[in-house]
């Protein structure tokens, strides 16, 4: 297992030094684009199964990259090493690595705690490490949110994988922040000096930048951050024409998009504001010097490649995208919040919401009077108009400053204004239509959270967007004489530090990375609560299942059953699936029951003792015996009549 695990870490290394050699990029330019290619590869194999595949693939690219060592010349193995040595020693290579290792090591005990994580996230995480692949129809564990994009599971498979013998959910966060860090971490390709207090002081700031306006990303695996990190991260490369490779440019801002589709089912959304961006930057900036002093300028012989690489970023997202619909189209993946909206548009059976000005009055105090990162910090909260107000007063400063062109600068103040006004548009219109029936969100408490949380990647990923400008474009303010010379290297880097220091959530952030573990034996005594001996014998009866890529298990319990012990039993019983149906069969019909069998798709049954006699129901599907509780059927139903087989005894 360690050996194998070396050999991921060494193929991750030898691809982004690839890359950063046939590109002529840093290595923290490279280390996103790298991510998105293994997710997009591991997102092909996951279709067939062939999740494992991925070790292959790694011994492959060391071994070819050994050979054509040993086979080079002494003077170019030596130039090399001699590039490999520069680009690895490199200050934002080594606060980058530093950084990783540091969260991923301290995160390693983390454990799922989060609602939405056991309801769909660490669930669907679970089950592909156990089933290396996406699963069969109705097998999917997560039948309430079916059509969810696997996107950022797929880093999240990745690092669990690492330790094939053990599911680890420390390793599953460990992937989940390496994936929203490598698109803060561009950020870093001009850093000077290797003076550590700095490094430190960067590091942190990075960490916490996210706390700004952030709370979940740091408690469980929120697809929202995850969208913000790409979002921005693509709006900043949107502008980014220093990169001297055509391909690159282009062929990131595909890899970008292609992957944001993926990450959640809104992605689209964001990819769609995202694209706009780039047409509207082609059409008013294209072919200008994009900074003071530089800026790579369009030749006539490069718009050719420019209609290339455009139509390459408008198709990459519509296949990911595309491929997904259609394969939960086929495999019958439909989640909840789809079925509502497709509801609401085609038939318009929710109507809007009668609490249309309760939500109003509510939407207005969080989004005037609520900090974004949900609790008092020490020194600044930023609201959500607050922050909306700083964006857009950073895109003025950034326009009259002149950190890029004069249309450029007008484009990111028109765009930012705009774009936000509009999505903060669509958190209202959504609250009054799709969640018109979620009156937590009437109060002021739980309407924020929603702002804060569904508002994320125009909040946190606009301001990544505005910081990468910053810390690429502001050193001329700097460069001054009458300046002292470490306000002349690190003046930057101090700006941004220092706006992080004064708005970030210092709490939130401590805790997402240490603090955790002071609640963590508790927090294990509770989810262990959460199994009763009932749900333990119904864990035991489905191990043989494990293997099975369909199956889907109908679960009857008491109906004084909790919620969250249902949801936490289907966690633990990934990769299987478990449809749970909380009532007393004694009350029921045989003809109910066996309907609601059949509406469910599942392949098994295991109805455990309810308090009363269960065997009427089912005794006429029994194939001559009587039906028991605590015992695992499998359902055959050939359209018109219904069968229990009994598998265990």
């Amino acid at each position: 297992m360690q050996l194998m695990a070396f050999l991921h870490i060494l193929a991750v290394l030898i691809c982004i030094l690839f890359l950063a050699w046939r590109f002529r990029v840093s290595l923290v330019e490279a280390l996103p684009v790298f991510v998105c290619g293994l997710t997009l590869a591991l997102y092909v194999l996951a279709f067939f199964r062939c999740l494992p595949w991925i070790d292959g693939i790694a011994v492959l690219v060391s071994g070819l990259a050994a050979l054509w060592f040993v086979t080079r010349k002494k003077e170019e193995r030596k130039e090399t090493l001699a590039r490999c040595f520069h680009d690895m020693t490199q200050p934002s290579f080594i606060m980058t690595a530093i950084l990783l290792a540091v969260v991923a090591v301290s995160v390693s005990a983390k454990m799922v705690t989060w609602w939405d994580d056991f309801n769909f996230w660490a669930v669907d995480a679970r089950a592909l490490y156990f089933s290396n692949g996406f699963a069969g129809k109705y097998g999917n564990v997560a039948p309430a949110f079916g059509d969810y994009p696997p996107g950022s599971q797929m880093i999240k498979w990745w690092f669990l994988h690492l330790n094939p013998h053990e599911f680890q959910e420390g390793l599953a966060f460990a992937g989940y922040y390496t994936m929203n860090l490598a698109f803060l971490l561009p950020m870093l390709k001009k850093w000077k000096g290797k003076n550590i207090f700095f490094m430190a002081l960067m590091a942190a700031a990075l960490w916490l930048f996210p706390s700004v306006g952030e709370y979940f990303g740091y408690y469980g695996f929120c697809a929202d951050l995850t969208m913000a990190c790409i979002y921005g991260g693509f709006l900043y490369a949107v502008t980014d024409r220093e990169v001297k490779s055509e391909v690159f440019y282009y062929g990131r801002l595909a890899l970008y998009l292609g992957v944001l589709v993926l990450v959640k089912s809104i992605g689209f959304v964001w990819a769609m504001f995202g694209l706009i961006f780039f047409l509207l930057y082609r059409h008013f900036v294209e072919g200008r010097p994009q900074c003071e002093g530089g800026g790579a300028q369009y030749e006539n012989g490069s718009r050719r490649r420019g209609r290339v690489g455009l139509a390459a970023v408008i198709l990459l997202p519509a296949v990911t995208g595309g491929s997904w619909m259609l394969f939960c189209l086929l495999m019958r993946r439909v989640a909840n919040s789809t079925s509502t909206a497709v509801k609401y548009v085609v038939t318009d059976e929710y109507g809007l919401s009668g609490y249309m000005g309760e939500y109003a009055a509510a939407f207005l105090r969080a989004f005037f009077g609520s900090p974004l990162h949900r609790t008092k910090s020490f020194f600044i909260d930023m609201t959500p108009i607050g922050c909306y107000l700083v964006i857009c007063l950073l895109c003025l400063f950034f326009w009259k400053k002149k950190l890029l062109s004069v249309r450029m600068g007008k484009l990111m103040l028109g765009f930012c204004t705009v774009s936000g006004a509009l999505f903060y548009g669509i958190i209202f219109l959504a609250h009054i239509t799709i969640f018109a029936g979620e009156t937590q969100y009437l109060d002021t408490s739980g309407m924020i959270l929603s702002i804060e949380r569904y508002g994320a990647p125009f909040t946190i990923g606009t301001l990544l967007f505005l910081s990468q400008v910053w810390m690429n474009h502001a050193q001329r303010l700097f460069d001054r004489e009458k300046y002292p010379a470490i306000v002349r290297r690190y003046g930057v880097p101090l700006c941004f530090i220092l706006f992080v220091a004064l708005t970030a959530n210092y709490q939130i952030g401590y805790d997402g990375l240490v603090g955790y573990r002071d609640d963590a034996e508790e927090q294990l005594r509770e989810r262990e609560g959460y199994v009763d001996e009932k749900a333990e014998a119904f864990l035991g009866a489905i191990q043989m299942l494990q293997t099975d890529k369909r199956a889907r298990v109908y679960y009857f319990r008491g109906a004084d059953t909790p919620e969250f012990h249902n949801i936490y039993t289907a966690y633990l019983a990934a990769p299987v699936s478990v449809v749970h149906k909380e009532m007393k069969l004694d009350e029921a019909s045989a003809e109910w029951a066996l309907g609601q069998i059949q509406a469910s798709h599942a392949s098994y049954l295991y109805a455990e003792e309810t308090g009363g006699d269960e065997n009427a129901v089912f005794d006429a599907v029994t194939q001559g015996e009587a039906f028991s509780s605590g015992v695992l059927y499998r359902i055959e139903n050939d359209g018109e009549n219904l069968k229990l087989i009994r598998v265990t005894r």
